[in-house]
C-alpha cells in the first residue's frame, strides 16, 4: 500500500488500542522505501493524540549492545523520575549480564526473566492511564535482549493493557530474524507492506511544477521504480533548475543513489559498483567474484536493489545512476575493478570489444593476452567503421609491445587517427618514418608516409619518401601508386613532386588509367572521360580503403564538370558513412565540398553555414595545409553577404606559410583578394590576385575554374579607373581553354563594365544566359542588376524595372537557407563551435522550432523559469533580441524535435 493507506491503517490500529485492544503491526518495505518517514509521521500523530510514545531505532553498529533498543525506548519516553530510576535498575543487569547474543531469541536467560517481566509490567501499568505506542525502526538490527523483551511484551499485552507495537524492517530476499518472526507472528497481527510510488503518486508530488505532470510522472516512474527518495531527489533537482531525464543526473539524484546504497548492510555498495562496471555482461558468478562475495549474496543484493527501484532486469533503471556509482568510486579502485572485470570476461570468452573496453578503462595494459584482445577489438572496430574505438583500443598497446609488433600497430593507429584528427596522428609518425628509410614499409603504409607529410606541410619528409619510392618501384601496388599521384596533385598540382609520384605509377592497370584521366583536371586539356573515371572511383570508395584526397578530386571533377547534383549526392552518402564510423576528418572535408557546391549555386548563406560547420568539426591544427579550402569558401560566402567584419576576422586567422604553396592556398589567395576588394582595400586585393596568378602560371595549373584571379584583378583595376587593363585581363582569361559557364558568365559581366554603355547590354545578356544555365544566383543577380542599370540609362525603363525585380528576387533567394550561428574567429586555437552550452543549445533549438516556453519545459523536464534563464543567455551569446531572431539553422539540427526528446524520457 502507499504512504497514505499505510498511515490510515496505523491510525486505525491506534484508535483500536485507545479503545482497549492491544495491537501489533509489522511495516515492511524496500531500501529507502519510506518506512522511516511513515513511522515519524505516525509518531507525531500518536503524540498529538495523547498516547505515550516510546521510540527506538536499530543500527548495525549497535547490534552487539545488549538491551540497547530497550534503553532507547524507555529513556526517550519522558517517564516520571521514580519510574525512570526503576527502569534503569532493571535494564542495567540485562545489558551487562550477557556475554554472547542469544542464538534463540525466544528463550530468555533465567537470570533475566524477572527483570523482563517487571519491565513489561511497568509498560502495561502505564497503558492503563493512556495508550502506549512502542515504535522500533529497523528492528532487524536490534540486539537479542531487546528482541526477547519485545516477544515477552507481545505475549503479555494481548491479555491486558492498551499497547500498540509498531515494528519496521527491511524487505529482504532472506529474513534476517527467522525465529523472531516465527514467534512474533504466531498471534494475530497486521502486516503493512509499503509499495513504491506509482505514476499517480509521482504526479501528485510534481503538482503544477510542469505543464504535463502525468507524462513526466510516467517517465520518472520508469527511471526510479517509484522509490520515494529518488523521486523526491528528482523533484529537488527540478526545482533547482537542473535538467532531469534519462540522460541527465542532477546533484540531488546522485546523492540519493549513494545514500540508498550506504543505508543497507555492508556489501551492497560493492555489488552496485560491480554492476556498474559489468553492465549487461553481469551474471551472479561474475558479479560475486568482482564484488568479493558469493554468487548467492550477489543475487540477494541484486534483488534488494531491484526492490528499491534502482535496478530493472539486472541493470540500473536510470542510465546515469551507474555513472554516479562509478564516479564516486576512488580512481584506483575503479581501475582495479575494470582490470579484474576484463580478466574474468576474457576467461569466459566474452567478445573482444567488451573485454577491450574494460582494459582501456583500467588504463593499464600488460603484455600477452590483453594486447592480443585489444588488437582484435581494434580490427573489428575498423571493419565496422568505428574509428574512435579502434584508436581507443590501439593506443594503450604501444608502450608494452616489442618493436616489430609496434610497427604494425603504429601503422594501423596512424591511419585510424588520421580519420579522426590528422594532428593527433603526427605524434605516432616517427616509427613509420624510420621504417620507411630502412625500406621496411610497403603498400599503403608507405603511401601513408607521403600523404601525411604533404597534409601537414613536411616537405622534406615527403620529398625523401618519394625518392625512396622512386628508387624501389616495387614497394607500391598499382592502386596505391595511382592514389599517390592524385594525392600529390591535390596539394601541389603539377609541380616536381607530382612528377616524381607519376614515375612511381605502374603501367597497364585500370587504376592507372583512372588516375591519369582524373589528373587531367589540373591541366588545360581537361579530359571529358575524367567525369566517368571520377564516378568509377566514387563507386569503388569505402571509408578507410581510399585516400580522402582521391575522393575529393573525384567530387570536384563532378562539380566542375557540370554534375554538381551528382557530387552532392555522393557527399551525402559518404558523409553518412563517415558519421557512422566517427571519421571526423572525412566529415569535415565533405562538409566543405557541400559548402563549395552551395557557393557555386549562389546559396551563400548555406555555404557560410556549412563552411563554419566544417571548421567546427576539426581542430584548427588538424586541417594542416588544407585549412585554405574551408577558409576560402567561408571568405567568398561572407564577402557575397557583405559581412565585412566577419571577413576581416577570418583573414586575421593564422594559417601555415606552407599553405600558400598548395592548391588550397591558391583558393585562399583568390578568396582573400575578393574580400579585400569588397572592403575597398583595392591595392591589397591586387596583391592577392597577382600573387595567386603568378603561382598558378608557374605551377602549370592556370585554371579559371579553380581560381578566376584575372576576373578579380580586372574588377580591382576598374575600381582604380583602368578599364583598358581590366579588358585585357578578361580577354586573356576568356581565351583559356579550361573554362566553364560560371566563369565565362562572370567574365562577361566584368567585361561589360570596360566597354561603352551601348555595347554592354549584349555582353550582359550573354552573361545572364550562362549564369542561368549554371544556377549561380549571386553572379546572376549581379549581372541582372548591371543589365537593369545600363538599360535604364539607355532609356529602356520598363525592361530595366522588370530586370531589377528579378535581380532582387535572385538576391533574396541566394540569402535563403540556413543561417550560421556566429563564431568567435578570434580564438585561433578553438574548434569554431558556438559558445552555447548543451543545455542552452537544446532550449534554443526548440525555441527556433516555434515551441513555447511551457512546451519546452515539458519536453526537457525543466521548469519554465529555467527555460527563460537559458533563453536569456542564448540571446546574449547570439546577439539577438528575441526568439524571432534565432537562426533558423537551429531548428534543422537532427534530433532536436520534441519527439526525439520525449523518446529519451
Amino acid at each position: 500500500m502507499d504512504q497514505g493507506d499505510a498511515f490510515a491503517a496505523l491510525s486505525g490500529l491506534l484508535a483500536e488500542c485507545a479503545a482497549g485492544a492491544s495491537r501489533l503491526a509489522l511495516v515492511r518495505g524496500g531500501l529507502a522505501g519510506g518506512k522511516t518517514e511513515l513511522l515519524q509521521r505516525f509518531q507525531r500523530h500518536a503524540g498529538s493524540s495523547g498516547a505515550m510514545l516510546l521510540t527506538a531505532t536499530g543500527a548495525p553498529a549497535e547490534r552487539s549492545l545488549q538491551a540497547g533498543v530497550v534503553d532507547q525506548l524507555f529513556h526517550g519516553a519522558g517517564l516520571p523520575p521514580e519510574i525512570a530510576d526503576r527502569v534503569s535498575h532493571l535494564i542495567t543487569p540485562i545489558a551487562v549480564g550477557v556475554d554472547e547474543p542469544a542464538s534463540d531469541v525466544r528463550a530468555i536467560p533465567h537470570s533475566h526473566v524477572r527483570l523482563v517481566h517487571e519491565l513489561c509490567g511497568i509498560l502495561l501499568e502505564l497503558s492503563r492511564e493512556r495508550p502506549v505506542v512502542l515504535c522500533v525502526d529497523d528492528v532487524q538490527f536490534a540486539d537479542s535482549s531487546s528482541l526477547q523483551f519485545i516477544l515477552y511484551l507481545r505475549r503479555r499485552m494481548m491479555r491486558s493493557g492498551r499497547v500498540l507495537v509498531v515494528l519496521s524492517e527491511w524487505e529482504q530476499p532472506q529474513p534476517t530474524l527467522p525465529l523472531f518472526h516465527a514467534e512474533l507472528t504466531r498471534r494475530p497481527h497486521h502486516r503493512i507492506r509499503l509499495a513504491p510510488l506509482g505514476p499517480g503518486g509521482i504526479a501528485e508530488l510534481l503538482g503544477d511544477r510542469v505543464p504535463d505532470a502525468d507524462a513526466m510522472a510516467a517517465a520518472w516512474h520508469t527511471l526510479t521504480g517509484g522509490n520515494p527518495m529518488l523521486v523526491r531527489a528528482m523533484v529537488e533537482d527540478l526545482e533547482g533548475g537542473h535538467e532531469t531525464g534519462p540522460d541527465r543526473v542532477g546533484p540531488a539524484f546522485g546523492r540519493a543513489v549513494l545514500e540508498c546504497l550506504h543505508r543497507w548492510e555492508a556489501g551492497l555498495p560493492e555489488v552496485a559498483r560491480a554492476l556498474a562496471v559489468l553492465g549487461e555482461a553481469q551474471t551472479p558468478v561474475l558479479l560475486g567474484r568482482l564484488a568479493g562475495a558469493t554468487p548467492e549474496a550477489a543475487e540477494q543484493a541484486v534483488e534488494v536493489l531491484t526492490a528499491a527501484g534502482l535496478l530493472l532486469d539486472g541493470r540500473f533503471r536510470h542510465p546515469g545512476a551507474a555513472s554516479v556509482v562509478l564516479d564516486r568510486t576512488p580512481g584506483a579502485e575503479r581501475a582495479r575493478l575494470h582490470a579484474r572485470a576484463a580478466e574474468l570476461l576474457y576467461q569466459r570468452g566474452a567478445a573482444a570489444n567488451v573485454v577491450a573496453d574494460h582494459l582501456v578503462a583500467a588504463d593499464r595494459v600488460s603484455p600477452g593476452w590483453p594486447v592480443a584482445v585489444l588488437r582484435v577489438a581494434a580490427e573489428q572496430a575498423l571493419v565496422g567503421d568505428d574509428v574512435a574505438a579502434a584508436v581507443r583500443y590501439l593506443e594503450p598497446t604501444l608502450p608494452v609491445v616489442e618493436q616489430d609488433e609496434r610497427l604494425g600497430i603504429t601503422s594501423v593507429l596512424v591511419r585510424a587517427l588520421w580519420r579522426v584528427n590528422p594532428a593527433a596522428a603526427v605524434v605516432h609518425a616517427e616509427p613509420l618514418h624510420e621504417a620507411m628509410w630502412a625500406g621496411r614499409l610497403r603498400g599503403r603504409d608507405a603511401m601513408t608516409v607521403v600523404q601525411h607529410a604533404l597534409w601537414i606541410g613536411d616537405e622534406a619528409t615527403a620529398v625523401r619518401a618519394l625518392a625512396v619510392l622512386n628508387d624501389n618501384p616495387g614497394v607500391l601496388d598499382a592502386q596505391s601508386a595511382a592514389e599517390l599521384r592524385i594525392i600529390c596533385q591535390w596539394f601541389h598540382g603539377l609541380d616536381p613532386a607530382t612528377a616524381v609520384a607519376s614515375d612511381v605509377v605502374a603501367d597497364a592497370d585500370p587504376w592507372v588509367a583512372a588516375a591519369q584521366a582524373v589528373g587531367t583536371f589540373w591541366t588545360a586539356e581537361f579530359d571529358p572521360g575524367a567525369v566517368a573515371s571520377a564516378e568509377h572511383i566514387l563507386r569503388s570508395c569505402r571509408l578507410g580503403d581510399m585516400s580522402l584526397e582521391v575522393v575529393l578530386t573525384a567530387l570536384l571533377i563532378l562539380v566542375h564538370g557540370g554534375r554538381a547534383g551528382r557530387a552532392e549526392r555522393w557527399c551525402d552518402r559518404l558523409a553518412a558513412e563517415a558519421d557512422r564510423g566517427g571519421a571526423v576528418t572525412w566529415q569535415a572535408i565533405l562538409e566543405v565540398v557541400r559548402a563549395d557546391i552551395a557557393l557555386r549555386r549562389g546559396e551563400v548563406v548555406v555555404a557560410a553555414a556549412r563552411a563554419e560547420l566544417a571548421l567546427g568539426l576539426l581542430p584548427h591544427q588538424g586541417w594542416g595545409l588544407s585549412i585554405g579550402y574551408p577558409l576560402a569558401v567561408l571568405l567568398e560566402a561572407n564577402t557575397a553577404l557583405g559581412r565585412h567584419r566577419v571577413v576581416a576576422d577570418v583573414m586575421r586567422l593564422h594559417v601555415p606559410g606552407a599553405m600558400f604553396a598548395t592548391v588550397a592556398g591558391l583558393r585562399y589567395l583568390h578568396a582573400r583578394g575578393c574580400g579585400n576588394l569588397a572592403a575597398g582595400r583595392v591595392l591589397a586585393a591586387i596583391s592577392d590576385f597577382q600573387n595567386c596568378g603568378t603561382r598558378m602560371r608557374e605551377w602549370g595549373i592556370d585554371l579559371p575554374v579553380l581560381a578566376p584571379w584575372r576576373c578579380g584583378l580586372a574588377e580591382a583595376n576598374l575600381a582604380l579607373g583602368r578599364p583598358d587593363v581590366a579588358r585585357a585581363l578578361i580577354h586573356e582569361q576568356m581565351r583559356l581553354p579550361a573554362g566553364d559557364r560560371r566563369t565565362r558568365g562572370a567574365s562577361l559581366r566584368v567585361l561589360a563594365a570596360t566597354v561603352e554603355p551601348a555595347e554592354r547590354p549584349a555582353l550582359l545578356r550573354e552573361a545572364v544566359r550562362h549564369l542561368r544555365r549554371v544556377g549561380d544566383r549571386v553572379e546572376l543577380a549581379r549581372a541582372l542588376s548591371d543589365l537593369s542599370d545600363v538599360l535604364d540609362a539607355l532609356g529602356e525603363h520598363g525592361e530595366a524595372r522588370g530586370l531589377a525585380e528579378v535581380a532582387a528576387a535572385e538576391t533574396k533567394a541566394s540569402y535563403s537557407g540556413a543561417v550560421p550561428i556566429p563564431v568567435d574567429w578570434s580564438d585561433e586555437g578553438g574548434d569554431g563551435r558556438s559558445a552555447l552550452s548543451e543545455s542552452e543549445l537544446r532550449v534554443a533549438e526548440l525555441a527556433a522550432k516555434g515551441h513555447t516556453n511551457r512546451e519546452i519545459s515539458g519536453i526537457l523536464y525543466i521548469t519554465v523559469s529555467t527555460v527563460e534563464q537559458h533563453l536569456t543567455r542564448v540571446y546574449r551569446k547570439l546577439g539577438v533580441r528575441s526568439r524571432a531572431d534565432l537562426p533558423p539553422r537551429l531548428s534543422q539540427r537532427a534530433g532536436a524535435g520534441p519527439r526525439a526528446f520525449q523518446a529519451r524520457g
